[in-house]
Formats: structure tokens, sequence, C-alpha cells
């Protein structure tokens, strides 16, 4: 699917703020800080991994850098969906959050049913 540049950066600065808001709410109960500088989103645990989540504006894409993983998200049938695996950007997510943090959350709320 293609998106305009106006478009993609709407989508983009979207999940950046559906993250800040979560974790806004979330972080009353739990140790985890996060920063937005440049449009890149880094996310930090209590165990001092982190997460980064930034855009690729040439390829219209998501990248989410893990310290097991990088994955490539484009924006398909209103989600965004990893080149590789097929899986949605709020699923990988959710596991990168339990896998390098410990932290059980759940992000399903944003994700669109096609």
């Amino acid at each position: 699917m293609y998106i305009k540049n106006i478009q993609f950066h709407n989508l983009y600065n979207t999940v950046l703020l559906n993250i800040e808001n979560y974790l806004d709410h979330f972080n009353s109960q739990h140790d985890i800080d996060y920063e937005v500088n440049h449009q890149i989103m880094t996310i930090l645990f209590e165990n001092q991994s982190k997460i980064i989540i930034t855009k690729q504006e040439v390829l219209k894409q998501i990248w989410l850098a893990t310290k097991k993983n990088g994955y490539h998200f484009s924006y398909q049938n209103k989600n965004w969906i990893c080149n590789r695996s097929q899986e949605n950007f709020w699923h990988i997510l959710e596991k990168s959050f339990y896998l390098q943090g410990d932290e059980k959350v759940s992000f399903k709320q944003f994700i669109i049913s096609s």
C-alpha cells in the first residue's frame, strides 16, 4: 500500500503518541522510562535494557530495535506489519517488553481490525 509522506508522518506520530500515553498511565505502577528525541523513541527498563523505535522515511517504515532483534514494519490494512514475520507491530512490542523488561503490557487497543 502506498502512503504519502504526510500520511506516513501522521501515522508514525500516532504510534509514538499511543505508546507515550500508555506508558504515562502504566508508569504509575512500573519503572519504565522513555524519551522522544528527534522523533526517535527510546524506552528504558529498570534493568537498563532499551527498545528503540524510529522511522525510515524513504522506505515509509517503522523500525523497532530490541536487545535480540531488529524489525521493519510496513503499513498494511491499517496496521504496521513486520516484513519478515508478518506479525503486528503491537504484538512484537508487547513481547519485547516482556522479554527485555519482564513487564506484561497489552497494546491490543491499538490494533485495528480490517
